[in-house]
């Protein structure tokens, strides 16, 4: 694969992802597939100002033995000194990177889904705080990923190669452009104008409408749409997902009335999920279905009771790169880029106008944002789906038609 190529990438990461600054530390999340990049951005971190890097593997093989040696009490240890890393990540305000694990979902024996369930749990509430700070962009975090042998023939059949999917993800990551950076700040301008155009309508209500979907999602009076950069408190910008294509919001946890079919592949507690069909009843899923991974789904919705609620709605035009590719990546960072996506679970408080004065979850519930140890994207758009919007004001206009921006 070409060094220049891959080096020229970390540095988009480590410069817009991040947006890194002199003396910051960062800790990284890989998978041993893709630990090769893990190093590029380490380098790069360096090269850039960083005081300290932490790369820490995430391996679901060695997951799979695990769930298997262990009973149910032996799952939900964690180490203490993760907790302290989470403390000084929280306190010192360091920058998160992770790696999607494309190589390592195809890579691994069987995972007992009842024990991942149980060791999930308690992980997602023994990272809790970091969490908390890095939904409400209090800390600088990038997902992004990295091509491998085994991701590049899922993608694009048995003869590609890692450098045939980094052909395709070159463009769509901007890096064939003579400087990706600044290619991002004009994709931030085009997003915050579409963005800054919803939001000063004044938006109460969507209705998504396709072949397979009839819903209308309501909002507050708080809801803001953000997307491309997030700000911290300080100011500071970074691409929480590099690609990104999306502008989102939060939704009225209480407001979802209809059905809705999923589009692409989702995976779900490490179980892949295909054609979900939820019916919604005053914002909460009544009824559910799936052509694959059901299971998945039950699992999922024992976890607690704010999965069962919208913490995000996400608007994509059908002409984005990743959407023109006609390519499943199967990479929820990829594919919820290329397509409309509502998220099931935990809210973004960072997209209500008041966000930020709301610490506990009362106080989020009361501005209509749900709560949740989870946040899972599933993408629903189409060729074929209109979006139309009502006002506070009760004016009506389109948002999208056939899946494309309107405005």
């Amino acid at each position: 694969m070409d060094q220049k190529l891959i080096s020229t990438y970390a540095d988009l990461i480590i410069e817009k992802g991040i947006n890194l600054q002199q003396g910051k530390n960062v800790f990284i999340l890989t998978g041993p597939g893709t630990y090769y990049f893990a190093r590029e951005l380490s380098k790069s971190a360096y090269r850039h100002g960083a005081t300290y890097v932490q790369v820490i593997l995430d391996d679901l093989d060695v997951l799979s033995s695990r769930l298997q040696a262990q009973n149910e009490e032996q799952l939900t240890f964690n180490p203490a000194y993760m907790k302290a890393l989470d403390y000084e990540m929280c306190t010192e305000g360091w920058s998160y990177i992770r790696i999607d694990s494309t190589e390592e979902r195809l890579d691994h024996a069987e995972l007992d889904q009842a024990k991942n369930q149980i060791l999930g749990k308690a992980k997602r509430r023994f990272h809790e705080a970091r969490s908390k700070k890095l939904m409400r962009s209090q800390l600088a975090w990038c997902v992004c990923c990295a091509p491998g042998p085994l991701w590049a023939k899922q993608v694009l059949g048995d003869n590609a190669t890692t450098e045939d999917l980094m052909d395709v993800l070159t463009p769509i990551l901007l890096l064939d452009t003579p400087d990706p950076a600044l290619a991002w700040e004009q994709k931030k301008a085009m997003l915050d104008r579409r963005r800054g155009y919803l939001n000063e309508q004044g938006i109460e209500e969507l209705h998504f409408k396709s072949s397979k979907t009839d819903l209308t999602i309501g909002f507050t009076n708080q809801a803001r749409f953000t997307g491309g950069a997030e700000s911290m408190q300080d100011g500071l910008q970074f691409f929480a997902n590099l690609p990104t294509e999306e502008i989102f919001t939060t939704p009225d946890r209480m407001r979802a009335q209809g059905y809705v079919t999923t589009t692409k592949p989702v995976t779900v507690l490490d179980v892949k999920t295909e054609e979900v069909r939820f019916v919604f009843e005053e914002g909460k899923v009544v009824d559910y279905s799936a052509k694959e991974g059901k299971e998945a789904l039950d699992s999922f919705f024992s976890i607690d009771e704010g999965t069962r609620r919208l913490g995000e709605v996400a608007l994509v035009d059908e002409t984005s790169p990743i959407a023109q590719s006609n390519l499943i990546f199967n990479s929820i960072l990829l594919d919820e880029n290329a397509s409309c996506h509502l998220a099931l679970g935990d809210g973004y408080p960072t997209a209500l106008a008041n966000g930020s004065a709301l610490s506990t979850d009362e106080q989020l519930h009361e501005a209509g944002c749900n709560t949740s140890l989870m946040h899972i994207d599933f993408m629903i758009g189409s060729k074929d789906m209109d979006i139309d919007a009502t006002t506070f004001d009760k004016r009506s206009f389109a948002v999208m038609r056939k899946g494309v921006f309107v405005f």
